[in-house]
Protein backbone atom coordinates (compact mmCIF):
# COMPACT_ATOMS: atom_id res chain seq x y z
CA UNK A 1 0.00 0.00 0.00
CA UNK A 2 2.97 2.25 0.90
CA UNK A 3 4.82 1.53 -2.41
CA UNK A 4 1.12 2.05 -4.43
CA UNK A 5 0.59 5.06 -2.41
CA UNK A 6 3.65 6.52 -3.56
CA UNK A 7 3.99 6.28 -6.85
CA UNK A 8 0.21 6.97 -7.21
CA UNK A 9 1.62 10.45 -5.73
CA UNK A 10 4.60 10.71 -7.75
CA UNK A 11 2.92 10.02 -11.49
CA UNK A 12 -0.02 12.11 -10.86
CA UNK A 13 2.25 14.82 -10.14
CA UNK A 14 0.20 15.78 -6.86
CA UNK A 15 3.02 16.76 -3.79
CA UNK A 16 7.07 16.66 -3.63
CA UNK A 17 8.96 16.41 -0.63
CA UNK A 18 9.19 19.45 0.17
CA UNK A 19 5.61 20.39 0.28
CA UNK A 20 3.57 21.22 3.07
CA UNK A 21 0.41 19.65 3.73
CA UNK A 22 -3.13 20.36 5.91
CA UNK A 23 -4.50 16.53 6.45
CA UNK A 24 -8.19 16.39 6.38
CA UNK A 25 -8.73 14.02 8.85
CA UNK A 26 -12.16 12.86 10.25
CA UNK A 27 -10.87 9.35 12.08
CA UNK A 28 -12.82 7.19 9.55
CA UNK A 29 -10.50 4.10 8.39
CA UNK A 30 -10.17 5.95 5.21
CA UNK A 31 -8.73 9.56 6.66
CA UNK A 32 -6.77 7.60 9.40
CA UNK A 33 -5.22 5.10 6.55
CA UNK A 34 -3.66 8.49 5.00
CA UNK A 35 -2.55 9.60 8.11
CA UNK A 36 -0.46 6.65 8.13
CA UNK A 37 0.98 6.79 5.00
CA UNK A 38 1.61 9.99 5.57
CA UNK A 39 3.46 9.62 8.72
CA UNK A 40 5.46 6.40 6.64
CA UNK A 41 6.41 8.82 3.88
CA UNK A 42 7.93 11.32 5.64
CA UNK A 43 5.92 14.79 4.77
CA UNK A 44 5.85 17.56 6.44
CA UNK A 45 2.16 17.85 7.84
CA UNK A 46 -0.49 18.72 9.87
CA UNK A 47 -3.61 17.25 10.95
CA UNK A 48 -7.15 19.05 10.67
CA UNK A 49 -10.58 18.03 12.10
CA UNK A 50 -14.06 19.23 11.55
CA UNK A 51 -16.53 18.89 14.49
CA UNK A 52 -19.52 19.32 12.23
CA UNK A 53 -22.04 18.92 15.70
CA UNK A 54 -24.23 16.61 14.08
CA UNK A 55 -24.04 13.39 15.66
CA UNK A 56 -23.84 14.44 19.10
CA UNK A 57 -21.64 12.56 21.28
CA UNK A 58 -20.61 10.41 18.46
CA UNK A 59 -18.92 13.64 17.36
CA UNK A 60 -17.13 14.68 20.00
CA UNK A 61 -16.22 11.00 20.59
CA UNK A 62 -14.28 11.49 16.83
CA UNK A 63 -12.59 14.43 18.24
CA UNK A 64 -11.48 13.60 21.40
CA UNK A 65 -10.05 10.07 19.30
CA UNK A 66 -8.17 12.19 16.80
CA UNK A 67 -6.62 14.49 20.04
CA UNK A 68 -5.49 10.96 21.86
CA UNK A 69 -3.77 9.86 18.65
CA UNK A 70 -1.88 13.17 17.61
CA UNK A 71 -1.02 13.65 20.76
CA UNK A 72 0.18 10.08 21.52
CA UNK A 73 2.55 11.08 17.80
CA UNK A 74 3.38 13.73 18.60
CA UNK A 75 1.44 15.80 15.73
CA UNK A 76 0.28 19.10 15.34
CA UNK A 77 -3.61 19.18 15.03
CA UNK A 78 -5.75 22.03 14.52
CA UNK A 79 -9.83 21.60 15.35
CA UNK A 80 -13.15 23.96 13.70
CA UNK A 81 -16.58 23.40 15.28
CA UNK A 82 -19.13 24.62 13.09
CA UNK A 83 -23.21 24.76 13.53
CA UNK A 84 -23.60 22.88 10.47
CA UNK A 85 -27.57 22.81 10.80
CA UNK A 86 -27.99 26.68 11.52
CA UNK A 87 -25.27 27.31 8.25
CA UNK A 88 -27.13 24.92 6.01
CA UNK A 89 -30.63 27.06 6.80
CA UNK A 90 -29.02 29.90 6.24
CA UNK A 91 -28.02 29.40 2.94
CA UNK A 92 -30.48 27.23 2.10
CA UNK A 93 -28.40 24.42 1.01
CA UNK A 94 -28.63 20.38 1.97
CA UNK A 95 -26.56 19.56 5.17
CA UNK A 96 -24.16 17.60 3.20
CA UNK A 97 -23.35 20.68 1.10
CA UNK A 98 -23.20 23.11 4.27
CA UNK A 99 -20.27 20.50 5.93
CA UNK A 100 -18.45 20.76 2.20
CA UNK A 101 -18.55 24.68 2.22
CA UNK A 102 -17.70 25.38 5.84
CA UNK A 103 -15.05 22.74 5.97
CA UNK A 104 -12.67 23.73 2.05
CA UNK A 105 -13.45 27.19 3.15
CA UNK A 106 -11.85 26.54 6.22
CA UNK A 107 -9.04 24.20 4.89
CA UNK A 108 -8.04 27.12 2.47
CA UNK A 109 -8.30 29.83 5.72
CA UNK A 110 -5.39 27.31 7.14
CA UNK A 111 -3.64 26.92 4.52
CA UNK A 112 -3.50 31.17 4.15
CA UNK A 113 -2.68 31.09 8.16
CA UNK A 114 0.19 27.99 7.97
CA UNK A 115 1.70 29.18 4.68
CA UNK A 116 1.15 25.66 3.69
CA UNK A 117 0.78 24.00 -0.04
CA UNK A 118 -2.16 21.53 -0.24
CA UNK A 119 -5.03 19.88 1.35
CA UNK A 120 -4.86 16.42 1.23
CA UNK A 121 -8.54 14.44 1.61
CA UNK A 122 -9.15 11.05 1.79
CA UNK A 123 -11.36 10.12 -1.11
CA UNK A 124 -10.98 6.89 -2.52
CA UNK A 125 -11.32 4.98 -5.63
CA UNK A 126 -15.11 4.10 -4.36
CA UNK A 127 -16.18 7.97 -3.49
CA UNK A 128 -14.79 8.30 -7.21
CA UNK A 129 -17.50 6.10 -8.65
CA UNK A 130 -20.07 7.27 -6.54
CA UNK A 131 -19.03 10.41 -7.41
CA UNK A 132 -19.77 9.59 -11.74
CA UNK A 133 -23.04 8.32 -10.84
CA UNK A 134 -24.22 11.34 -8.88
CA UNK A 135 -23.00 13.35 -11.44
CA UNK A 136 -24.44 11.39 -13.91
CA UNK A 137 -27.76 11.36 -12.28
CA UNK A 138 -27.99 15.10 -12.53
CA UNK A 139 -26.89 15.20 -15.95
CA UNK A 140 -23.47 16.30 -16.72
CA UNK A 141 -20.01 16.86 -19.59
CA UNK A 142 -17.49 14.72 -19.63
CA UNK A 143 -15.78 16.19 -16.99
CA UNK A 144 -18.67 14.88 -13.92
CA UNK A 145 -18.04 11.53 -15.48
CA UNK A 146 -14.07 11.37 -14.93
CA UNK A 147 -15.40 11.11 -10.70
CA UNK A 148 -13.29 12.92 -8.60
CA UNK A 149 -10.06 14.78 -9.49
CA UNK A 150 -6.68 13.66 -7.82
CA UNK A 151 -5.64 17.30 -8.31
CA UNK A 152 -7.91 20.55 -8.12
CA UNK A 153 -6.05 23.78 -7.31
CA UNK A 154 -4.69 23.45 -3.59
CA UNK A 155 -6.64 19.90 -2.88
CA UNK A 156 -5.26 16.81 -3.51
CA UNK A 157 -6.86 12.96 -3.40
CA UNK A 158 -3.79 10.56 -2.74
CA UNK A 159 -5.67 7.83 -1.90
CA UNK A 160 -8.06 7.80 -5.22
CA UNK A 161 -5.85 4.40 -6.42
CA UNK A 162 -6.80 2.33 -3.61
CA UNK A 163 -10.36 1.13 -3.14
CA UNK A 164 -12.27 1.22 0.00
CA UNK A 165 -12.09 -2.92 0.56
CA UNK A 166 -8.03 -2.58 0.20
CA UNK A 167 -8.04 0.60 2.55
CA UNK A 168 -10.56 -1.39 5.35
CA UNK A 169 -7.64 -4.69 5.03
CA UNK A 170 -4.95 -2.25 5.23
CA UNK A 171 -6.12 -1.25 8.15
CA UNK A 172 -6.89 -4.37 9.26
CA UNK A 173 -3.59 -6.04 9.02
CA UNK A 174 -1.15 -2.65 10.33
CA UNK A 175 -3.78 -2.39 13.40
CA UNK A 176 -4.72 0.87 12.65
CA UNK A 177 -7.49 2.16 14.91
CA UNK A 178 -10.57 4.21 13.62
CA UNK A 179 -13.94 5.33 14.29
CA UNK A 180 -17.34 4.52 11.98
CA UNK A 181 -19.29 7.46 11.42
CA UNK A 182 -23.15 5.95 11.86
CA UNK A 183 -24.20 8.49 9.29
CA UNK A 184 -22.44 6.60 6.16
CA UNK A 185 -25.11 3.97 7.12
CA UNK A 186 -27.99 6.35 7.04
CA UNK A 187 -30.21 6.34 3.51
CA UNK A 188 -30.82 9.89 3.99
CA UNK A 189 -28.56 11.01 1.66
CA UNK A 190 -27.95 10.51 -2.06
CA UNK A 191 -24.68 9.47 -1.67
CA UNK A 192 -25.60 6.45 1.06
CA UNK A 193 -28.22 4.95 -1.36
CA UNK A 194 -25.79 4.91 -4.42
CA UNK A 195 -23.51 3.65 -2.38
CA UNK A 196 -25.62 0.71 -0.28
CA UNK A 197 -28.11 -0.05 -3.13
CA UNK A 198 -27.41 1.23 -6.48
CA UNK A 199 -23.80 -0.17 -6.98
CA UNK A 200 -24.43 -3.58 -4.92
CA UNK A 201 -27.42 -3.94 -8.09
CA UNK A 202 -24.39 -3.18 -10.71
CA UNK A 203 -22.39 -5.83 -8.87
CA UNK A 204 -25.14 -8.63 -9.19
CA UNK A 205 -25.62 -7.54 -13.21
CA UNK A 206 -21.32 -7.42 -13.29
CA UNK A 207 -19.42 -8.29 -10.15
CA UNK A 208 -16.17 -6.55 -11.86
CA UNK A 209 -18.74 -3.29 -11.63
CA UNK A 210 -16.37 -1.29 -9.91
CA UNK A 211 -13.04 -2.25 -11.47
CA UNK A 212 -14.52 -1.27 -14.83
CA UNK A 213 -16.31 1.72 -13.70
CA UNK A 214 -12.82 3.06 -12.19
CA UNK A 215 -11.30 1.88 -15.59
CA UNK A 216 -13.61 3.78 -17.64
CA UNK A 217 -12.89 7.32 -15.29
CA UNK A 218 -9.55 6.82 -15.83
CA UNK A 219 -10.10 6.31 -19.73
CA UNK A 220 -12.33 9.51 -19.91
CA UNK A 221 -9.84 11.45 -17.62
CA UNK A 222 -6.99 10.91 -20.90
CA UNK A 223 -10.37 11.61 -23.29
CA UNK A 224 -11.30 14.82 -21.58
CA UNK A 225 -7.80 16.35 -21.88
CA UNK A 226 -8.05 15.55 -25.76
CA UNK A 227 -11.25 16.82 -25.34
CA UNK A 228 -10.18 20.53 -23.97
CA UNK A 229 -7.75 21.21 -25.79
CA UNK A 230 -10.14 21.61 -28.59
CA UNK A 231 -12.57 23.18 -26.68
CA UNK A 232 -9.69 25.69 -25.89
CA UNK A 233 -9.27 25.85 -29.72
CA UNK A 234 -13.04 26.95 -30.23
CA UNK A 235 -13.04 29.31 -27.04
CA UNK A 236 -10.42 31.38 -28.82
CA UNK A 237 -12.31 31.81 -32.12
CA UNK A 238 -16.00 32.38 -30.47
CA UNK A 239 -14.67 34.57 -27.63
CA UNK A 240 -13.43 38.06 -27.48
CA UNK A 241 -12.18 39.95 -24.28
CA UNK A 242 -13.05 43.84 -24.42
CA UNK A 243 -13.13 46.16 -21.60
CA UNK A 244 -13.97 43.15 -19.07
CA UNK A 245 -16.38 41.76 -20.67
CA UNK A 246 -16.27 38.17 -22.80
CA UNK A 247 -18.18 38.58 -26.09
CA UNK A 248 -19.17 35.73 -28.06
CA UNK A 249 -20.34 36.44 -31.67
CA UNK A 250 -23.72 35.01 -32.07
CA UNK A 251 -23.02 33.85 -35.71
CA UNK A 252 -19.93 31.60 -34.74
CA UNK A 253 -21.96 30.09 -32.00
CA UNK A 254 -24.49 29.05 -34.51
CA UNK A 255 -21.98 27.50 -36.41
CA UNK A 256 -20.88 24.94 -33.95
CA UNK A 257 -21.70 21.53 -34.37
CA UNK A 258 -22.61 19.80 -32.14
CA UNK A 259 -23.77 23.05 -30.72
CA UNK A 260 -25.73 21.81 -27.62
CA UNK A 261 -22.63 19.53 -26.43
CA UNK A 262 -20.13 22.76 -27.20
CA UNK A 263 -22.26 25.38 -25.47
CA UNK A 264 -22.47 23.41 -22.57
CA UNK A 265 -18.91 22.94 -22.41
CA UNK A 266 -18.08 26.77 -23.13
CA UNK A 267 -20.76 28.09 -20.70
CA UNK A 268 -20.79 25.09 -18.26
CA UNK A 269 -17.82 26.30 -16.55
CA UNK A 270 -19.24 29.86 -15.66
CA UNK A 271 -22.40 28.06 -13.44
CA UNK A 272 -24.34 27.54 -16.27
CA UNK A 273 -26.57 24.47 -16.61
CA UNK A 274 -28.44 21.86 -19.03
CA UNK A 275 -31.33 23.74 -19.03
CA UNK A 276 -29.90 27.17 -19.18
CA UNK A 277 -27.96 25.77 -22.11
CA UNK A 278 -30.70 24.55 -24.05
CA UNK A 279 -32.37 28.40 -23.40
CA UNK A 280 -29.05 30.09 -25.04
CA UNK A 281 -29.13 27.97 -27.97
CA UNK A 282 -32.84 28.93 -28.48
CA UNK A 283 -32.11 32.45 -28.31
CA UNK A 284 -29.17 32.89 -30.89
CA UNK A 285 -31.98 33.12 -33.41
CA UNK A 286 -34.08 35.30 -30.95
CA UNK A 287 -34.39 39.07 -30.09
CA UNK A 288 -31.68 41.25 -27.77
CA UNK A 289 -32.38 41.79 -24.24
CA UNK A 290 -32.70 38.14 -22.88
CA UNK A 291 -30.11 37.46 -19.72
CA UNK A 292 -29.41 34.24 -18.20
CA UNK A 293 -27.93 33.84 -14.70
CA UNK A 294 -26.09 31.58 -12.75
CA UNK A 295 -24.32 32.37 -9.36
CA UNK A 296 -21.77 34.01 -10.41
CA UNK A 297 -22.33 35.38 -14.65
CA UNK A 298 -24.21 36.57 -16.29
CA UNK A 299 -25.21 36.16 -20.40
CA UNK A 300 -26.75 38.49 -21.95
CA UNK A 301 -27.90 38.76 -25.74
CA UNK A 302 -26.90 41.99 -26.97
CA UNK A 303 -27.30 42.88 -30.92
CA UNK A 304 -25.13 39.93 -32.06
CA UNK A 305 -23.15 39.25 -29.52
CA UNK A 306 -23.94 37.38 -26.27
CA UNK A 307 -22.07 38.91 -23.81
CA UNK A 308 -20.45 37.82 -20.13
CA UNK A 309 -20.03 39.38 -17.03
CA UNK A 310 -19.26 38.42 -13.41
CA UNK A 311 -22.13 39.17 -10.94
CA UNK A 312 -20.30 41.95 -8.86
CA UNK A 313 -21.30 42.34 -5.33
CA UNK A 314 -24.24 44.91 -4.63
CA UNK A 315 -22.47 48.58 -4.18
CA UNK A 316 -24.38 52.16 -2.55
CA UNK A 317 -26.96 53.23 -4.83
CA UNK A 318 -24.87 56.79 -4.48
CA UNK A 319 -21.73 58.65 -3.43
CA UNK A 320 -21.34 62.40 -2.72
CA UNK A 321 -18.35 64.44 -3.41
CA UNK A 322 -17.51 67.17 -1.45
CA UNK A 323 -16.04 70.22 -2.44
CA UNK A 324 -12.67 69.26 -1.25
CA UNK A 325 -12.05 66.09 -2.54
CA UNK A 326 -9.28 64.87 -4.39
CA UNK A 327 -9.62 61.62 -4.75
CA UNK A 328 -11.78 58.90 -4.37
CA UNK A 329 -11.64 55.06 -5.40
CA UNK A 330 -15.16 53.53 -4.71
CA UNK A 331 -17.02 52.92 -6.76
CA UNK A 332 -14.49 53.82 -9.65
CA UNK A 333 -11.38 55.55 -8.99
CA UNK A 334 -11.34 59.39 -9.67
CA UNK A 335 -9.19 62.33 -8.98
CA UNK A 336 -10.36 65.95 -9.12
CA UNK A 337 -8.22 69.52 -9.48
CA UNK A 338 -9.17 72.59 -9.42
CA UNK A 339 -7.47 74.63 -11.85
CA UNK A 340 -6.86 78.32 -12.24
CA UNK A 341 -8.33 80.68 -15.27
CA UNK A 342 -5.36 80.69 -17.24
CA UNK A 343 -4.76 81.32 -21.07
CA UNK A 344 -2.39 78.41 -21.38
CA UNK A 345 -5.21 76.01 -20.70
CA UNK A 346 -5.85 73.54 -23.41
CA UNK A 347 -8.82 71.10 -22.72
CA UNK A 348 -7.96 67.16 -23.16
CA UNK A 349 -9.04 64.91 -25.81
CA UNK A 350 -9.21 61.95 -23.24
CA UNK A 351 -12.81 60.91 -22.65
CA UNK A 352 -11.84 59.45 -19.22
CA UNK A 353 -11.05 63.37 -18.64
CA UNK A 354 -14.01 65.76 -18.06
CA UNK A 355 -12.97 69.58 -17.88
CA UNK A 356 -15.63 71.25 -16.35
CA UNK A 357 -16.80 75.05 -14.80
CA UNK A 358 -15.94 74.82 -11.37
CA UNK A 359 -18.25 77.98 -10.93
CA UNK A 360 -21.08 75.95 -12.36
CA UNK A 361 -21.10 73.23 -10.13
CA UNK A 362 -22.93 72.53 -7.31
CA UNK A 363 -21.55 70.62 -4.35
CA UNK A 364 -21.60 67.97 -3.41
CA UNK A 365 -21.53 66.52 -6.49
CA UNK A 366 -23.25 63.26 -7.01
CA UNK A 367 -22.10 59.94 -8.38
CA UNK A 368 -24.61 57.37 -9.30
CA UNK A 369 -26.33 54.85 -12.32
CA UNK A 370 -28.39 56.46 -14.42
CA UNK A 371 -32.04 56.30 -14.30
CA UNK A 372 -34.64 55.51 -17.76
CA UNK A 373 -36.33 58.71 -18.65
CA UNK A 374 -33.06 61.08 -17.45
CA UNK A 375 -31.49 63.59 -19.92
CA UNK A 376 -28.65 65.55 -20.64
CA UNK A 377 -26.99 68.02 -23.36
CA UNK A 378 -24.44 66.57 -24.67
CA UNK A 379 -21.55 69.01 -25.29
CA UNK A 380 -21.40 70.34 -28.51
CA UNK A 381 -25.23 70.20 -28.58
CA UNK A 382 -27.79 73.45 -27.61
CA UNK A 383 -31.30 70.48 -27.01
CA UNK A 384 -31.85 68.05 -24.48
CA UNK A 385 -31.30 63.88 -25.27
CA UNK A 386 -32.13 60.84 -23.43
CA UNK A 387 -29.30 59.44 -22.00
CA UNK A 388 -30.95 56.40 -23.23
CA UNK A 389 -30.88 57.84 -26.95
CA UNK A 390 -27.18 58.74 -26.14
CA UNK A 391 -26.23 55.00 -25.11
CA UNK A 392 -27.43 53.96 -28.50
CA UNK A 393 -25.86 56.45 -30.40
CA UNK A 394 -22.56 55.20 -28.97
CA UNK A 395 -23.55 51.40 -29.22
CA UNK A 396 -23.43 50.58 -26.03
CA UNK A 397 -24.34 47.01 -25.00
CA UNK A 398 -26.75 46.34 -21.88
CA UNK A 399 -23.67 45.49 -19.15
CA UNK A 400 -21.56 48.43 -20.91
CA UNK A 401 -24.80 50.59 -20.03
CA UNK A 402 -25.78 49.07 -16.66
CA UNK A 403 -21.92 49.68 -15.75
CA UNK A 404 -22.12 53.44 -16.87
CA UNK A 405 -21.59 55.76 -13.74
CA UNK A 406 -23.08 59.15 -14.14
CA UNK A 407 -22.24 62.51 -12.22
CA UNK A 408 -24.79 64.67 -11.61
CA UNK A 409 -24.91 68.54 -9.91
CA UNK A 410 -27.76 68.82 -8.11
CA UNK A 411 -30.31 67.28 -10.37
CA UNK A 412 -28.43 67.68 -13.40
CA UNK A 413 -25.90 65.37 -15.39
CA UNK A 414 -22.36 66.67 -15.58
CA UNK A 415 -20.44 63.97 -16.80
CA UNK A 416 -21.16 60.46 -18.53
CA UNK A 417 -18.17 59.38 -17.29
CA UNK A 418 -16.06 58.60 -19.39
CA UNK A 419 -17.64 59.00 -22.25
CA UNK A 420 -19.12 63.15 -23.01
CA UNK A 421 -19.50 66.00 -20.57
CA UNK A 422 -22.75 67.91 -20.41
CA UNK A 423 -22.71 71.29 -22.47
CA UNK A 424 -24.50 73.08 -19.84
CA UNK A 425 -20.91 72.64 -17.53
CA UNK A 426 -18.52 72.93 -20.12
CA UNK A 427 -15.96 75.47 -19.71
CA UNK A 428 -15.94 78.72 -21.56
CA UNK A 429 -14.00 82.14 -22.26
CA UNK A 430 -15.91 83.24 -19.32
Amino acid sequence: MLEAFQSYIRDENLLVPTDKVVLAVSGGADSMVMLALFQQAGFDFVVAHCNFRLRGVESDSEEVFLRDYCGEHGLELYVKHFDTREYADQEGVSIEMAARQLRYDWFHQLLDELSFDYVATAHHQDDLIETMLINLSRGTGIRGLTGIQAKNGSVVRPLLFASRQQILEYAAARHIDYKNDSSNDELLYQRNIIRHQLIPQFEQLNPAFRRNAARTAAILKDTREVYQQKLDEILQAVAREEDGLVRFPVEKLKTLYPQLSLLFELFHPYGFNVEQVQEIADVLTGDSGKSFFSKTHRLVKDRGDLILTGLSAPMESRYYIEEDCLEISEPIPLTFEILAKSPAFRFSTDPKVADLDFDRLQFPLILKKWEQGEYFSPLGMTGLKKLSDFFIDEKLSIPEKEATWILYSGKQVVWVVGRRIDDRFKITKA
